[in-house]
C-alpha cells in the first residue's frame, strides 16, 4: 500500500501548531487557549503548583527506580530530583504545605506505584518513549510520551497526594501525628475502583498507537490500585475504542474553535471564555498561573 503524505490542517497551521496531547484535551478550553496560545514558552513553563511540580517528581523517581531497578531512596537521592524538590517556589502557605506534605510522603506513594508495577508480568521497563500518531480524522498528529513501556504492557502512573487544610491545635499535642506540620493537617486519598475517563482516554491512544496491553497505576500514601483488562472493564479492547472516540471528539471540537478563530489569538480567547467563579476560587489549573500574566490575560475580557 503506497504511503500517503499527511499535512497538518490550515486551522492549526495558523496557530503554528504541529501537533496535539492528551494533556492539552484534560484541559478547560479556556486554560487551554491561555496557556497553550496566549503565553509565550517561557511564560508557559512559569505556570506551575505544588500538585503539578510534586506529579513530575513522583515520576522522575518511580521510572528511575523501574527501569533501573534500584530502591526508591536510592533514586529519592538522585541530584536531579534532588534539585527540582529543592529548587520549587510556592506560591502561597497553603500550596507550601501541600508541597511539604507531598514531599514527607512521596516515599510512600512512589512504592505504592512499584507494588503495582510489580503485578505485571514484565520485569524489563523503558521509560518516556516518545511516539507521534495520526488519528483520522484529526488534522494534526497527537505526540505522546508514555511512562512505562514493557514488552506487552504499557503503563501510566497517577498519584493522588495529600490534601491540606490549616486546623491549629486547641490543645497541647501528647502524640506525634505524622498527618501533621505546625498548624497544617493532611488527609489521604481513597483510591477510586473506576478509572478516571480522560485517564482512560489517554491509556486508549498509548494502547492503540503501541499495540500493547494498557493498564493504569494509581497510588497514594495509603493506598493503591492497579487497572488492567482483568479487572476494569473499560480497559478492554471494546471499551478503549469507545475511549478512543471520546478522545477524537474533544479534538475535533478544539480544531473547530481554531477554525472559527482563524489564527487569532485574542478571538480564540473570547472563544473560550474562563469560568470567573474558578478564577476567584484558584482552582487546580489556575492556582499556578503567575499574577502578572493572569493580569495580562484577563485585560481581554474586562
Amino acid at each position: 500500500m503506497a504511503n500517503h503524505l499527511k499535512i497538518i490542517g490550515e486551522a492549526y497551521q495558523k496557530f503554528n501548531d504541529t501537533n496535539t496531547s492528551v494533556s492539552a484535551n484534560k484541559e478547560p478550553n479556556s486554560y487551554r487557549a491561555m496557556k497553550r496560545y496566549f503565553l509565550s514558552s517561557e511564560q508557559k513553563d512559569q505556570c506551575k503548583n505544588a500538585s503539578l511540580v510534586l506529579g513530575g517528581i513522583a515520576h522522575d523517581i518511580n521510572e528511575k527506580s523501574i527501569v533501573e531497578n534500584i530502591s526508591i531512596d536510592e533514586a529519592i537521592k538522585d541530584k536531579k530530583i534532588q534539585h527540582k524538590i529543592n529548587s520549587y517556589v510556592s506560591i502561597d502557605i497553603k500550596d507550601q504545605m501541600k508541597f511539604e506534605f507531598g514531599i514527607k510522603f512521596l516515599k510512600d506513594i512512589c512504592e505504592n506505584h512499584n507494588k503495582n508495577i510489580n503485578e505485571l508480568p514484565d520485569k524489563k521497563w523503558k521509560s518516556e518513549i516518545e511516539h507521534i500518531k495520526w488519528i483520522d480524522p484529526i488534522n494534526v498528529p497527537f505526540r505522546m510520551y508514555v511512562d512505562l513501556t514493557g514488552d506487552s504492557y504499557i503503563n501510566d502512573l497517577k498519584n493522588k497526594f495529600p490534601s491540606v487544610k490549616l486546623s491549629p491545635l486547641k490543645t497541647k499535642q501528647t502524640k506525634e501525628n505524622p498527618n501533621r506540620i505546625g498548624d497544617w493537617v493532611c488527609s489521604h486519598p481513597k483510591i477510586d475502583q473506576r478509572a478516571f475517563t480522560t485517564d482512560l482516554m489517554q491509556i486508549a491512544l498509548y494502547s492503540h498507537t503501541t499495540g500493547l496491553k494498557p493498564s493504569l497505576s494509581y497510588a497514594s500514601a495509603t493506598d493503591r490500585v492497579l487497572f488492567t483488562e482483568d479487572n476494569c472493564e473499560q480497559l478492554k479492547p471494546e471499551n478503549l475504542k469507545r475511549s478512543m472516540q471520546e478522545l477524537i471528539v474533544y479534538e475535533i471540537a478544539w480544531e473547530k474553535k481554531l477554525k472559527a478563530a482563524n489564527g487569532s489569538i485574542e478571538e480564540l480567547l473570547w472563544l473560550c471564555p474562563p469560568d470567573f467563579s474558578e478564577l476567584r476560587k484558584g482552582s487546580f489549573w489556575w492556582n499556578g498561573v503567575p499574577k502578572k500574566f493572569m493580569e495580562d490575560y484577563l485585560k481581554t475580557y474586562v
